[in-house]
């Protein structure tokens, strides 16, 4: 890799397309995949717009509710947010 100069790979544009470029700025969500025809990193039209929840440590803060039987000194670090100032293709 060192020998070849390959440590460093320039590239000519970014990404994705002109028409993809604010969709892809704009979302949070929006991740390169592979593409195997280029060998590189691109990003598709189709972009998730919306976090899933994931509730699997529910069951495990309910229990420990449970167990102290107040949420007095419990405090949670995360959180999902909104933003509704532009809308995402």
């Amino acid at each position: 890799m060192m020998t070849a100069n390959m440590l460093v790979k320039i590239k000519e544009a970014p990404p994705y397309t002109t028409e993809l470029e604010t969709p892809v700025l704009l979302n949070s969500l929006a991740r390169a995949s592979p593409d195997e025809k280029t060998g590189s990193y691109t990003f598709k039209v189709n972009q998730p717009t919306e976090v899933k929840p994931d509730f699997a440590n529910v069951g495990a803060i309910e229990e420990a509710f449970k167990v102290s039987g107040s949420a007095a000194g419990v405090g949670v670090d995360q959180g999902t947010f909104s933003v509704n100032s532009y809308k995402l293709a």
